[in-house]
């Protein structure tokens, strides 16, 4: 992704409205002259939704200059959408980010550790069809997430922190994951309610939603590469783990264990993180269920890998576990301090 991100123009009434910004995806794409799919040209985006017109606040619509299919994103791209959000959010009453669906719960949850002073609303959405094919969920997703970020309530914004938006529900970015390739149900959120269930009218979960912080919204820090992840899978042998944790530069590593936080009970698995974690490498244990706890100990299956100094993902899902990561190794170099920082709930993402 380019790191030029173009504002197109203004769409519906003057005054503080919502900055919308395209990043790549299906529902911002049209058919081509050669009959595949292109980006969409976003100044046409009310030629192919004309509700929009009817919003009681303008429109600022901005694109990336090249956007990409969301499998394709990666930290670098991460941080410039953290940056256009800096820039252009202010004095907006909310933020929408168009992107693909693949990948949109990482880019959430990357967003809700990257940026503080979150005082609006900054709601992910996307779709399963192109928002210019027929039977589009993209039209509603668009739609209803234009009005969440623009809704008030008491005075304030009705969600002050990062979300997506599908189907009928908003959820906490950082507690989003993708359940679905076919549905228009496409994600959910497995550890926590929906903060908000959009029907004829909008019905949030009390108590649920974060309060604003102390805006204005800016990038608190930058993300570290340096992490790997390993899916743990009956058969799984000492060379695999071995050439993952032998990577040059290795600061961190993700495990996605069985159940509770179970692993192979072979000495050779628990003497591997052990290595790591001498090596200064932080070990994140995360579920393969989609919804539960990592209990460190739980099962003595499962102990030999914490005895050796790795840490308890609690609830998190694997999405917001990998990017709070990546950005705790990119803010503190002791592996103390990483571990402090992964126990803590920084953004709703783990229950405490």
């Amino acid at each position: 992704m380019s790191r030029e991100v173009s504002v197109l123009g203004r769409v519906g009434p003057e005054g503080p409205g919502v900055f919308v910004l395209y990043t790549g995806g299906t529902i911002g794409m049209v058919v081509g002259p050669q009959g595949g799919l292109v980006p969409l040209d976003l100044r046409e985006l009310a030629a192919h939704v004309p509700v929009v017109y009817e919003l009681p606040v303008g429109l600022t619509v901005a694109t990336v200059a090249e956007p990409v299919d969301s499998a394709t994103m990666g930290a670098g791209d991460w941080l410039r959408i953290a940056d256009a959000i800096v820039e252009h959010a202010p004095g907006h009453l909310g933020v929408v980010v168009l992107h693909g669906t693949d990948t949109m719960a990482y880019t959430a949850s990357a967003l809700s550790f990257l940026l503080e002073g979150i005082d609006l609303p900054v709601v992910l959405t996307g779709s399963q069809r192109p928002i210019t094919a027929l039977r589009s969920d993209g039209r509603e997703n668009l739609v209803t997430s234009l009005e969440l970020a623009s809704a008030r309530m008491n005075g304030g914004p009705v969600v002050p922190e990062v979300t997506v938006f599908f189907d009928h529900l908003l959820l906490r970015g950082n507690r989003t994951v993708k359940v679905s390739a076919d549905s228009y149900q496409g994600f959910a959120s497995p550890n926590l309610p929906p903060l908000v269930t959009a029907g004829v009218t909008f019905s949030p979960s009390l108590g649920l939603a974060r309060p604003a912080q102390v805006g204005p919204v800016r990038r608190a820090s930058g993300l570290c590469s340096d992490v790997a992840a390993i899916h743990l899978y009956p058969g799984l042998d000492r060379y695999v783990l071995d050439a993952v944790i032998a990577r040059p530069g290795l600061r961190g590593l993700v495990l996605q264990a069985y159940g509770a936080g179970n692993g192979p009970s072979d000495p050779w698995f628990a003497e591997a993180i052990a290595r790591a974690v001498e090596s200064e490498v932080t070990v994140v244990v995360t579920t393969q269920c989609r919804a539960g706890w990592v209990r460190g100990g739980l099962y003595a299956a499962g102990a030999a890998m914490f005895d050796a100094g790795a840490v308890p993902a609690g609830d998190m899902t694997f999405e917001a576990a990998l990017t709070k990561l990546m950005v705790a190794l990119d803010r503190h170099d002791h592996p103390d301090e990483v571990r402090r920082f992964m126990l803590s709930d920084l953004a709703g993402e783990l229950t405490v």
